[in-house]
């Protein structure tokens, strides 16, 4: 099936042709559904019930938007986002996006690390560095993969789409085997603001880790890797809406579990395989080793999914030629797994500070975002596909949305 042919059709027949040619946006959502998404938002629903149920909507709606304007302007311009700054705003622009995407990307990294250790202790009983030190050769395979540039991106994609179902499914099963308090998690939709600033910290970590610049960077540099161009608009968009759907309903169903079974008994979650150990006496056993085996998913898909944006920006940022064989973007890849293995060795447990990591991360989101929402607007840029009124509607006020996010943050933690 081409695109030709899939655009040929109408109504769902063409939507289902779409879907079996999609490609960017599974990597884009396996590195947002990682272990800090999970652990945050069953950490929030654990101490707040559904009271912040409300906040998946405009986050879910803002890293939509932003993965939608990153990949339309890569794929007019035939250049990944670093490469475009530099092109279009100069090589200030290059480095402060450069440095902004590696900085929330190795902050989650280490997240992930901290994680996994936690998840093959609870499976396995295994030491927290052990479970780092196998998370290191996971990435190691993921980076020393043989197969050729686009082939290797085939392989990670046909992984990556296992791993989300997996995950998905694995959380959906809670809600058959649990009282669920359906009247309480539609109650959860009406925003509210209210709670200590602790509470509040959390929520900024909620959105945080679904805001996170690294994610539209990645969607738009696979984009490039598949040589997607201007003709793949459409199905750009299908994708990434399929995906961030997808996405949505995964959050939504982590808060609504635990909202309904743990907070009610006072149970707080303080650990990613906590979560799901905290299930036992509801659901029993087969639970507690889904519940873990969806959350390993999630975390190892994250960490090859952040290996792939460390290589992609070191080599953008240096000029270099982005070939996954290359060693230059291999030695590129490791340097953040190697910030993440080194700190879980070194005892630092990075899961204990999963929320402030991931509202820190948020500060970069409306800054890149804004300067791609610049080059998105010049018609030299984009030609006859510069980003038309509703979507720079949608970009300022999901920029917005990540100001008022990050204001919130940093006003919690320092006051």
């Amino acid at each position: 099936m081409t695109l030709e042919d899939a655009n040929k059709k109408t109504g769902l027949a063409k939507l289902i042709h779409y879907s079996k040619l999609m490609g960017p946006a599974w990597f884009a959502v396996a590195l947002n559904t990682g272990g800090a998404t999970v652990a945050n938002a069953g950490s929030l629903a654990s101490r707040t019930g559904f009271t912040y149920m409300w906040a998946l909507l405009p986050a879910t709606f803002t890293i939509w938007i932003a993965c939608i304007m990153f990949t339309k302007v890569t794929l007019n311009t035939g250049m990944g986002p670093i490469a475009v700054m530099r092109a279009y705003l100069g090589e200030w622009a290059a480095w402060v996006t450069g440095i902004s995407i590696f900085i929330v990307n190795s902050v989650f990294h280490a997240i992930q690390y901290a994680l996994v250790g936690n998840i093959m202790n609870t499976l396995f009983g295994l030491p927290h560095q052990v479970g780092a030190i196998i998370s290191f050769l996971f990435c190691a395979v993921v980076v020393l993969n043989p197969a050729g540039g686009d082939n290797s991106v085939k392989v990670i994609l046909k992984c990556m789409k296992w791993i989300v179902f997996i995950l998905m499914i694995s959380f959906i099963f809670i809600l058959f085997i649990v009282p669920i308090d359906w009247a309480g998690a539609v109650r959860g939709f009406i925003p509210t603001m209210r709670g200590t600033p602790e509470e509040i910290v959390l929520l900024s970590g909620v959105v945080g880790a679904s805001i996170a610049i690294n994610v539209p960077s990645l969607g738009a540099y696979i984009a490039r890797q598949n040589k997607w161009n201007a003709s793949r608009q459409n199905l750009s968009v299908f994708e990434l809406t399929y995906t961030n759907v997808i996405y949505f309903v995964m959050q939504a169903v982590i808060i609504i579990a635990v909202a309904s079974v743990l907070y009610p008994q006072g149970i707080v979650v303080v650990g990613a395989a906590g979560m799901a150990e905290t299930f036992r006496p509801f659901a029993g056993d087969f639970s507690v080793t889904l519940l873990s085996l969806g959350l390993l998913c999630a975390v190892l898909s994250t960490m090859a999914m952040q290996v792939l944006v460390a290589g992609y920006v070191i080599t953008d940022l240096m000029k270099w030629e982005p070939d996954l064989n290359s060693k230059k973007f291999k030695i590129s890849e490791m340097t953040v797994t190697f910030f993440g293995l080194v700190g879980v060795l070194m005892g630092f447990n990075a899961f204990a500070l999963a929320a402030y990591g991931s509202g820190f991360n948020m500060t970069f989101f409306p800054i890149v975002c804004g300067m791609m929402l610049i080059v998105g607007n010049k018609k030299e840029v984009m030609g006859e596909y510069v980003l038309s009124r509703g979507l720079n509607i949608a970009i300022i006020l999901g920029i917005i949305l990540a100001l008022a996010g990050t204001a919130n943050y940093w006003y919690n933690i320092l006051s």
